[in-house]
This record gives C-alpha cells, sequence and structure tokens, in this order.
C-alpha cells in the first residue's frame, strides 16, 4: 500500500520540526550541559524558533532540573547526603496542667543544599529563585519524639524555595503537643520546664546553628499567651545510633496578678480573723465557735476549688494547698479550744483554781497576757469583800459565840470562784493565741512562693 504525498508531506515538514524542537528543549534548559550541545542545538533550532517561541525561561528551568528527579532520594551535597537545618520560631504556647502537656503553635526554618539542582540565572532570564510545591520534592520528614499523641501534633506542607545555588528552604507552619514533666509545688507563681524533642527517622544529622544569632530558636515575636510568658530557651543537638533530633528547652513563667487576688488576699483574712476571735471575752464562746465553723466552710471551699483546679501530682503539692489544709486543721483545733475556754468561764464551779496557777496569772505571766486589769478588778472586789464583813462586826445583833472556826474573810464567794476561773480561761485564750499567731508565721514563711 502507497502513502499519499500528503502524509509524507506531514511527516518530513511538521514531524521534523517537532524533533528539533524537542532536542532544542533538552539541550538547552539541563543545567550543566556543554556548550558544544548548546551550540549544535542552536544550530538545528533555528528553522523551528517559531514553535520555540512559546516556552518561557521558568518552564525550561523546571524541566531541566528535576529531569530524572527522585524525590524519594535525599540530596547530596559534596557527594554526601545533605545536612538539614532547622530554626524552630514560636507563635503561641499553653499548657494544659490537668494532663500534662503543652502546645506550641510554630513556623519550621527548613533548609538544605543540593549539588545537582543548580543553574546560572543569566541563561533563565536572571531567574534565581524557583517556587516549588512539597510534594513535588525530597523534604525531611520530620517529627516531634515526645509527641502526645498523632492526631494533636501535626505539620503544614507549604511550597518551598530553591535558589539557583541549590539550597531548598522549607517553612511549614506546625502545632506540637509534648508532654511536660510539671511542677506545681510554687504554684501559682510557677515556671515549667518543657522540652520539644524535634527530628527525622531518615537524616542521621539535623543542625541548629545555620543562624548563629539564635542558635536556631525565636520566640520575642511570640504572641503574648494570657497566662504564661517564655522567659528562657535553648536548642541541644541530640545524636542517636540510627536518627537525631533537636531537643529545644523552653522556660515559661505563669502571670499571676490575678491569683494574688483570689487567693492570697482571702488568705490573709482568714488568718486575721482566726487570731481574732482569741481576744473575744471568754463567755462569747459561742460567737468564737461560730466564727471558727464559717471560716472552716469557706477554706473548705477553697481546696475543692484548687482539687478542680490543679493535678494530682504524687510529691508536688502545691505550698498554697499546703498552707489552706493547714488553716482548717489549725481551725478545728482553735474550737476544740474556744470549747473548754467557754466550759471553764460558764461552768459553775465549787472549787477554787489551784493555788500555782493562781501565782502564774497574778504573777509576771499574767502582766505578759495582759490580764492586769482582770487582777486590778479582783483586788476591788476583794476590798469590797472585807467592808461587808467589818459591817457584820460592827452590827449590834452580832454574837461572838455563833462565830465558826473558819474565818468568814478567807471563804470566797462564788462570784470571786468564778471570777477566777474566768480570768484562767482569758488566759488560755491568750496563750493559744500567741501559739497560733507562731505557727502561722512559721507556716507563711515556709509555704511562701
Amino acid at each position: 500500500m502507497t502513502t499519499s504525498p500528503k502524509i509524507k508531506t506531514l511527516i518530513s515538514g511538521r514531524g521534523l520540526l517537532e524533533i528539533f524542537v524537542l532536542l532544542l528543549l533538552l539541550a538547552v534548559s539541563v543545567p550543566g550541559a556543554t556548550s558544544a550541545d548548546a551550540t549544535a542545538a542552536n544550530a538545528s533550532s533555528s528553522s523551528s524558533s517559531d514553535g520555540n517561541a512559546n516556552v518561557n525561561a521558568l518552564d525550561r528551568l523546571h524541566a531541566g532540573l528535576f529531569l530524572n528527579y527522585d524525590k524519594h532520594l535525599q540530596p547530596l551535597d559534596k557527594g554526601e547526603p545533605a545536612t538539614v537545618s532547622m530554626a524552630l520560631s514560636i507563635n503561641f504556647i499553653d499548657i494544659d496542667e490537668m494532663n500534662g502537656k503543652m502546645t506550641t503553635h510554630c513556623w519550621l526554618n527548613i533548609r538544605w543544599m543540593d549539588e545537582r539542582r543548580t543553574w546560572q540565572p543569566q541563561e533563565y532570564e536572571n531567574i534565581t529563585a524557583i517556587h516549588l510545591h512539597a510534594s513535588e520534592i525530597w523534604t525531611p520528614q520530620i517529627k516531634l519524639f515526645n509527641a502526645a499523641g498523632e492526631d494533636e501534633s501535626y505539620m503544614v506542607d507549604t511550597q518551598a524555595i530553591l535558589t539557583h545555588e541549590g539550597q531548598f528552604l522549607w517553612v511549614p507552619p506546625a502545632v506540637y503537643t509534648a508532654y511536660c514533666n510539671l511542677n506545681m509545688i510554687n504554684w501559682p507563681y510557677d515556671e515549667q520546664t518543657c522540652k520539644l524533642k524535634i527530628g527525622s527517622w531518615g537524616v542521621s544529622h539535623i543542625n541548629a546553628d545555620y543562624d548563629k544569632s539564635d542558635k536556631g530558636l525565636d520566640y520575642d515575636a511570640a504572641m503574648q499567651s494570657t497566662e504564661w510568658q517564655i522567659i528562657k530557651g535553648s536548642t541541644q543537638f541530640v545524636p542517636q545510633d540510627y536518627y537525631s533530633y533537636l531537643e529545644y528547652t523552653l522556660t515559661v513563667q505563669r502571670r499571676s496578678n490575678m491569683y494574688t487576688a483570689i487567693i492570697y488576699t482571702p488568705a490573709s483574712c482568714f488568718v486575721i480573723l482566726a487570731l481574732s476571735a482569741f481576744w473575744l471575752p471568754p463567755h462569747m464562746g459561742g460567737e468564737k465557735i461560730m466564727i471558727n465553723g464559717l471560716l472552716m466552710i469557706v477554706v473548705a471551699s477553697f481546696l475543692m476549688y484548687f482539687a478542680q483546679l490543679l493535678p494530682v501530682l504524687a510529691n508536688k503539692t502545691p505550698l498554697v494547698v499546703v498552707f489552706y489544709s493547714a488553716t482548717l486543721l489549725l481551725l478545728s483545733i482553735s474550737t476544740i479550744v474556744e470549747v473548754a475556754v467557754l466550759y471553764l468561764s460558764t461552768a459553775k464551779h465549787k472549787r477554787r483554781v489551784p493555788d500555782c496557777l493562781k501565782k502564774l496569772l497574778h504573777g509576771k505571766l499574767g502582766s505578759w497576757l495582759l490580764l492586769s486589769h482582770f487582777s486590778s478588778e479582783a483586788e476591788q472586789q476583794k476590798d469590797k469583800s472585807k467592808e461587808m464583813d467589818e459591817q457584820l462586826y460592827d452590827n449590834a445583833d452580832y454574837d461572838p459565840s455563833e462565830t465558826l472556826d473558819i474565818n468568814p474573810t478567807e471563804v470566797p464567794t462564788s462570784r470571786a470562784i468564778q471570777f477566777e476561773w474566768s480570768l484562767l480561761a482569758t488566759a488560755v485564750d491568750r496563750v493559744t493565741f500567741l501559739a497560733f499567731s507562731l505557727t502561722f508565721l512559721i507556716l507563711a514563711i515556709v509555704c511562701r512562693v
């Protein structure tokens, strides 16, 4: 079967033109091609200039750079696997105290070299850099080694930049959630130190010091959290047998201005009220017990609030919680003391206070406890009793034969006996006040944050 002249003309004309154009693209577009090949291609394409007019320099550069390119192989730099340089720029952080996790919103600044992806800008209309999608090129598989969960840590693919020197720049945003060993002893004025272990399973060496100014960690431009502030950060390269990673250590401090108003101011009021109850008169024991009972209810409410707000940590109980717990215990002891004081001051006593206690109450101890006012009242009452006895002796109807063996002036009245016990109850209140004041002072020093 013979071919028609019209078909022969198409094969010999248009077909040869397309072949010349293809050879021109391969000769001119491949970076590093020899000048002889380029000259031959230019000579052969003199007749096909019209077909090559629609191909721009960017397309030719892209076609030449990624001819026979395998994105699954790590690029080479000076004949060895390329070293990856990575920096971390933090945008926002937050800490979940209940679950012991730190969430970091950041940008990864990743760079590496590829010696086979270079070109001369003057040959491609002075193009010095091109943008490539991350799915088109080899990228290091960056992972968070101490991630709290795969669903909570992820990285978004973005475009990469390739310069004419063969350097790739890839800046993907990422959200990392890592476990953090929290230390809540000084809560709410605590500082937490958390670590991000970022690396790749397929890259043996990751460099963090390509930017000597910040050692690959930047948090100056981070958005200020409502509760946390980064005060210190450091970077360390940790080599392993089959993989390596960068360890970013962040020290954050809690912003605690609000906690001063809702925790420490009420605590000061509790201490003042608990101590002032000891200065009420002994016969007002009911009022004292009521004050202590109300304080115990409020302190218990604060402890329940702390239980909902703070995590349960072994051997790291916050000192604020210890202070409130000790205050609740002291209020319970204070209530028991007030019950005893109320009994001493209101019960109908038939016996006098022992002489050893009376000497202490009317001696220096009484002066130190500010009991001199009560002692002067007792002396006035004693003088009044003597005047009444003298009036009895002066009475005409008085019969000496009826005189008892016991001197009536030495037999105290029930009111005098009651006063002595009230004085003892007051002394117990004052001694307890001093003991509780010293206890609260020591407790405040030990639990200070």
